[in-house]
C-alpha cells in the first residue's frame, strides 16, 4: 500500500458498528466527507458527527439485498463491528461492489492511519503490520519535539516565493530551504512566531 491525501468531500463513508473502534474510524471523517453509520448499540460520541447519518439496525439481521443496496450507495465501507466474521461478510459485498473497504478486525484495501496535524501540516503513519503503539509515539514525538513546523512551513513558504526572483538555481534554492529549516536558532525563533526571512540571510 502507499499514502495518498484524497479530496472526500463529494464522497460517501459507511461506517459500520458504533463502539469504541466504530467511533474512533468515523471521527477520521468528521471533516471530510458525509457519513452514515450503522449499528444496533450507539455511542453517545456519534450524536455529535454533524456529517453523519445514523441508523440504529442489527446489522446481521439485515437482508444481503438490503446490506448490497447501502454499499451501493457509498464510495469507502468501514467494518468495524466486534465480530471478525460479520467484518468479513461485510467487507466481502464491499469488494465484490469494487468498493474502498477499511476491516477494523482483518485485511482490507485501505488503512486509516493515525494523524498528527497542524494548521499548515499534516503527517499520516501507519504501519505494515498490526502494531498501533508505534503510530501513536511517532504521533506524540512530533508533537512535543517539533512545536515550531506550523510557523516553520509559513517561513519557507514565503522564503521560496522570495528565492524564485534572487536565486534562479533550482537546486541553491533547495539547499537554502533545507538549511534553514535545519537551523537551530530559527527554529526557537518559529516557536514564538513567523519571523522575517531576515533571519535566513546567513544562507543567501
Amino acid at each position: 500500500m502507499i499514502p495518498l491525501f484524497l479530496d472526500l468531500s463529494a464522497s460517501r463513508i459507511l461506517v459500520f458498528g458504533a463502539g469504541s473502534v466504530g467511533v474512533r474510524k468515523a471521527r477520521h471523517f468528521t471533516s471530510a466527507a458525509r457519513m452514515t453509520i450503522v449499528a444496533e448499540e450507539l455511542s453517545p460520541e456519534i450524536f455529535s458527527f454533524t456529517n453523519a447519518s445514523i441508523k440504529q439496525l442489527a446489522i446481521e439481521d439485515m437482508e444481503v439485498e438490503d446490506l448490497e443496496k447501502l454499499i451501493g450507495r457509498h464510495d469507502i465501507v468501514i467494518a468495524a463491528l466486534s465480530d471478525e466474521k460479520e467484518n468479513e461478510r461485510l467487507c466481502g459485498l464491499a469488494k465484490a461492489a469494487g468498493k474502498l473497504y477499511n476491516n477494523a478486525t482483518g485485511d482490507g484495501n485501505i488503512r486509516i492511519p493515525s494523524v498528527v496535524s497542524g494548521a499548515e501540516y499534516q503527517i499520516a503513519v501507519t504501519t505494515e503490520k498490526s502494531a498501533p503503539a508505534v503510530p501513536a509515539f511517532i504521533r506524540s514525538y512530533l508533537e512535543e519535539n517539533l512545536p515550531w513546523l506550523d510557523n516553520m512551513v509559513l517561513l519557507q513558504n514565503t522564503l521560496r516565493e522570495e528565492l524564485k526572483t534572487t536565486v534562479p538555481d533550482q537546486v541553491h534554492r533547495a539547499e537554502i530551504l533545507r538549511a534553514v529549516i535545519d537551523d537551530a536558532e530559527i527554529q526557537n525563533a518559529c516557536i514564538s512566531g513567523v519571523p522575517s526571512t531576515e533571519i535566513c540571510k546567513k544562507y543567501l
